[in-house]
Order: structure tokens, then sequence, then C-alpha cells
């Protein structure tokens, strides 16, 4: 029997293959306790479909692929990377990485390159989050654990559509709810989502208006008396701050901005008051905007401002890749470092610098990777080293991002073809979930190790020794020594000693565990210089840009762009053609139907979709963000790639666009 974690959401349940090769939910598992939802049952069929057999390479794009050795591999890496200033080259990586792998990397590019021109696709989900989380409580990490989920009685999804981007966690709530009396499920969102229809109260919020929603939350909770000011004075700082900018927004003045009944407001706000353990849980519809990060603090507010952290409830961020935790334990966005350091502060450059034996740490955090387009564009990144991900379908504004991949030296190290290889000069066969071992961190902060259950695809390695392996040839050999995944894990775990992430008791022998107590925060005491939670002003600029309101999102039963999942058949059923979410009114009044063909349009650049009906908030559409090009046109052509100014996640759930109608079209017709 071989354990791993699902390599899809960040749940991070785990899971087994019997002796029939088929995968199982783990029931001694913390996270999932045996359950498991349909994606990972179908990843052995799909795990050799479209792979990467040997290295390629190609000196001009126009010219095609020719098969390479390991050794030629490196010679170019080695001879591209010595040729550039270390300020030329960039390197964007996956949540869906080991630790491992991140670490290694991590340490190769910000230790012994020196550059911090490093990001992670992370950045286009758990940025917001994680800015958030710093600015309320000092630190990233969320503050609580599923065993909360086990004693809650009211459960917010705001901007989170759990039933399908986080399923195995929604039925842990469902189950609470059929076992306990009097909870309450209440999702606020401008879709009627799959959460929403199984929740007890749906509220359809307008696209964007989150920040005014809830600062008028915590105006009812003021104004009724429901404040929790024994805790606020014990506990928190800046209350009186965020409550100024809260009293802008009254009932009657955020019902009309958000489009929402005045009744909605004071709906949560007395769940706020009354609940036992209310925890919320939120996602991209909260994180993916150029308000996000205000977003995350007006929520984050109500429960400093009733108490409820720890046995009162929990602000519980969803992480959206299966290892996205440990990239951030690790520090693998543009200014971190291992132990949730940072590279702007002194201190944590000292200690890394000695504990990596290196000197010369930069300072200054990187460009973030719609900052490092911009640099391509330029001509001031010439090398993109792209590890596990798809960028040339997952980030917006895609027009700028190809041609930037055009003009880029491109290196693309990935397990499978993908719309990114095709753009790159030089691709190099990785190992899959399953052909090595390592460490993934789910959303509770729970590490689970994958074992390994296969031989590596042809000629394909480990992410780990890639970067090992060249590190050596470009001199560094006593700083990467190692042979094994194990090394580099006790490496790691050692560098967070002391730390609020503390791993370094941990050994591959004791997991699955958890870092940090079940309470991150257990004395109420925050890593802020006063000790105390900090309430944040949460301000809101409204968004207005004419037209539909486009958002995007996930699909249900596909991963992302489709990489891996989108190779199952039986995945696929329902999931195509590509399609647009409209209100039965709107359609009405463009004079289409369901199942009709209509373009999604903004400056010029069009996408066609069809038609689907839904309750949708009227004004709005929804589509999914991740069809491959074989698809057609990626939705994220559309999209903006403006981004919040403190995060820097860009926005892709608030776009005005125009819909013109097409015309009917035979669905089997279409891809």
């Amino acid at each position: 029997m071989r354990n791993f974690q699902c390599p899809y959401c960040g749940v991070g349940c785990g899971l087994f293959l019997d002796e029939k090769g088929r995968v199982k939910g783990d029931f001694e598992h913390p996270a999932n306790r045996g359950d498991i939802c349909k994606k990972p049952i179908y990843l052995p069929k799909v795990l050799d479909k479209g792979r990467i057999k040997k290295p390629l390479y190609r000196e001009r794009k126009e010219e095609a692929f020719r098969e390479i050795t390991w050794e030629e591999a490196y010679e170019i890496l080695v001879r591209k990377i010595k040729s550039l200033k270390p300020e030329e080259l960039y390197f964007y990586l996956s949540g869906q990485l080991l630790t491992e792998d991140i670490y290694v990397i991590n340490k190769l590019v910000k230790g012994f390159l020196r550059t911090n021109n490093m990001d992670a696709n992370s950045r286009l989900c758990m940025a917001t989050a994680v800015s958030a989380y710093k600015l309320a409580f000092g630190s990233d990490g969320v503050p609580c654990t599923y065993e909360d989920v086990d004693e809650g009685d009211t459960f917010l999804f705001i901007g989170s559509n759990a039933v399908i981007a986080h399923p195995v966690l929604f039925k842990r709530v469902l189950k609470r709810r059929r076992e306990a009396e009097k909870i309450v499920i209440i999702t606020i969102d401008p879709v009627e989502t799959e959460t929403a229809k199984k929740s007890d109260i749906y509220i359809p919020i307008r696209a964007g208006t989150d920040t005014v929603f809830l600062n008028s939350v915590l105006y009812v909770l003021y104004k009724n008396d429901w404040i929790n000011y024994a805790f606020i004075e014990k506990y928190t700082e800046g209350f009186e701050e965020a409550l100024e900018e809260a009293k802008k927004y009254p009932p009657e003045v955020a019902s009309k901005i958000c489009g929402v009944r005045e009744e909605a407001i004071y709906l949560v706000a007395e769940a706020f008051h009354r609940s036992k353990k209310l925890i919320s849980f939120w996602c991209q519809g909260l994180n993916q905007s150029v308000n996000g990060v205000m977003k995350n603090l007006a929520l984050i507010n109500l429960h400093l401002a009733t108490g409820r952290i720890n046995d009162g409830g929990c602000p519980f961020s969803l992480t959206g890749q299966p290892n996205a935790m440990g990239g951030r334990e690790v520090g693998y966005l543009n200014a971190g470092l291992p132990g949730y350091r940072d590279v702007r502060n002194e201190e944590d450059r000292k200690f890394m610098e000695e504990f990596w034996k290196t000197e010369g740490i930069k300072k200054e955090p990187g460009p973030t990777i719609t900052e490092a387009i911009d640099l391509i564009l330029e001509g001031r990144i010439k090398l993109l080293w792209v590890v596990g991900t798809n960028p040339a379908v997952s980030l917006p504004n895609l027009s700028k991002v190809h041609k930037a991949l055009e003009r880029v030296f491109l290196v693309v190290q990935d397990a499978y073809f993908n719309d990114t290889v095709e753009y790159a000069n030089l691709v190099l066969p990785a190992c899959q979930i399953g052909e090595k071992r390592g460490i993934m961190t789910g959303s509770d902060r729970t590490l689970t190790l994958c074992e390994r259950f296969k031989e590596p695809f042809g000629e394909s390695k480990p992410d780990w020794l890639i970067f090992t392996e060249l590190a050596k040839k470009l001199g560094f050999w006593e700083a990467f020594p190692y042979k094994e995944e194990e090394e580099i894990f006790r490496e790691f775990a050692l560098s967070t000693k002391g730390r609020l992430c503390d791993i370094s008791g941990l050994d591959y022998s004791k997991l699955p565990a958890r870092w940090g107590k079940r309470w991150l925060y257990e004395d109420l005491r925050f890593p802020t210089p006063s000790g105390r939670a900090r309430f944040n002003r949460a301000v809101f600029e409204i968004e207005e840009e004419g037209g539909f309101i486009l958002i995007t999102g996930r699909l249900k039963n596909q991963w992302h762009t489709m990489t891996r999942t989108g190779k199952s058949p039986e995945l696929l059923k329902g999931e195509i053609p590509p399609f647009v979410l409209m209100n039965p009114k709107d359609v009405e009044s463009l004079g289409v139907e369901e199942g009709d063909l209509v373009k999604l349009s903004v400056n010029g650049l069009e996408v066609e979709r069809v038609v689907r009906i839904g309750n949708i908030k009227r004004g709005h559409l929804f589509t999914p963000f991740g069809y491959p090009k074989e698809f057609g046109i990626p939705v994220n052509v559309l999209t903006s790639d403006r981004t919040d100014p403190i995060s820097k996640e860009p926005d892709l759930k608030f776009r005005g666009i125009k819909v013109i109608p097409v015309g009917k079209e035979s669905l089997k017709d279409l891809p």
C-alpha cells in the first residue's frame, strides 16, 4: 500500500493505492478520514497520457524540437545562466510541486544565483489571503483546523464554491449539519453555485462589493451593541479605525451598492452575534480582486469584533492547490524565505545566509509574475523557467502573456505537454505524483508524505534532482549534496526551528502531522509588535467597467487547465463544450436561447462560448477559466492583469465585457 496526498485541491486528502491499483481514501488521515471526491479516482488512468519522455530543445521557436540528453540540457542551462545577469533570470513555480522540490529551487535561486526573481502560481490564488493574515495576525497560517468544523454551528461561505473546489471539506460541513441541531450554512456569491444550492441561506451579491457588505455587517454589530469589547480591549488594536470606515456603509447604503436586501446584512450580523461557533470559509471570490486584501480584512474584522477566534470560530482561508501551503512555508513567492521569513527583514536574510553558507541574499523582493511579463516585453528578463504550471492558459491578459512567451528564452519543466510547451525553447521532463517522494501541506497545516508507487515515465526526473544536478554543474557542490528527498526535508525542517511554522521535530516516519497547535494562536498572543491582533480599515474602491461583469472560476470535475484531468473521458462528461452561464432575463433580452453560441468581447478580443441558463445575478456572466486551446480561445484572453495594490494578485473575477449573439450552433460540432 502506497500512501500519498491528493494532487488536486488544497484540502490535502490522504489517499492510497490498493492491491488492484485503485485510489482509495485513507481512513486514518485527519484531513478526509477516508472520504474522497471524483477527481483522484481516475488518476491512475491518466498519469502516463500525454507525457514528456525526453528533454527537448530548439534554439528558435519556429524550429521543430529535437531530443537531447540530460547532459546537453544542463550544458544549455549553465551556458544561458552564466551569460545573463541575475536580474535577467526569472523562475515561476507551482503549488503542485512537493516541498522538497520547492526548497531546493528556492535555495538555488535566492541563495546562490542571488536573485529574488521568483514567483509561483499561488500569486493567482493565495497571495491575497497571505497578505491579509499577515496584516491582521502578524503571520501567514490558518488559525484553526478541520476539527473546528466538527464543532461549528454556523458556516459562512463567501467567494467559495466549496462543493466543487473543496468537495471533501464541504461534505464534512454537511455531515455536521446532519448530526447536530440548528446548524446553518450561508453562502454569499453572485452565482447560485452548487454550494449555494446546498446552503440554508443564499445571498446573491453584486461582484466586487464584498468589502461594502462586510463593513455594513460590522456597522450593524456596532449599532446593535453586539461588539465583544472585552475581547477587543484585551487582544486587539485598531478597532476604532476599522469602525470609522464601516460607518460609511449602513445597510440602506450598502444594500444598493451590493444589490442585496438590507435584511441579508442584518441576517449575517445576527449570525456573528448569536452563533456558538462561526467558521467563515473563503477562496478566490475574495482573493482574485483589486480589492481582495480589503475583502479579506473586512471579514477578519468581523471575527475580531465578535471574538470569534478559537472556541468561538475561525476565519478559514481555503488553500487553492495541494501544496500551496507548503510553498508558503518554504517562501516561494518573490519576498519569501523558508520558515515564514522575508527577504526584506535583515535578521531573516542573515539567518538564511548562515544556514545556507552563502552571502548576498537580495533585500528587495523580485517582481511578481504579472510584473515579470512586462519586464520580458521590455527586454529586461531574458530567461523564464516555468515549473509545473501552465501560464499560457492561467495568467490574465493572455494576449500580452503569449507575446512575452514568444520573446523570452523559455524553459518548461513539466510532466505533460501543455499549452506553455508550445512556446518553449527547452523542455525538461519532470516526474509526476507517485514517481517521487516528498511532502505536501494541506489547508489546515497538515503535512502528508507522498510515497512513490510507480517508476518515472521515460527519462523524467524528480524536480528536486533536476535543480540539484544543475546546482552542482554551476559549481555549488557543497551546498547541494542531496541524494534523496528525506535529506532535503530534514534540512528544510531544521530551518523552521523556533518559527511559527516549526516542523523541526518531524520526519517522514511521523507523518501525517500538523505544525502548530490546533489553534495557531491558542493563547491569543499574536506575532505582531504589540502581541495583539490588528483590525484594519477595509477601504472600498468601486469598480465600474460597463457591460456585463465577467466572473471566471473552476469546473466541477476538472483541475485548473485540465492538463491531467482533461485526459479522463469520465471527468470530461458534462464539462464540454465550453460554456457561459447567464441569467434567463439577460438571455431573453439578447434574443438568444440556451445552447446558442455567443461571443464574449472586450477591446477587440473575442471568445466564443455556448449559453447555459442558471441562477446568476443579472448583468453577470460566469465561465470556467481552465479550458486549454484545444477547446478554443482561453477566456483569460479577456481578463485584465490589473492587481491588488498590496498582494499583487490579479483581478480574475471582474471584467466588463460585451455579449454578441452568434446564432444557433449544434453542440456536437463544437470541440
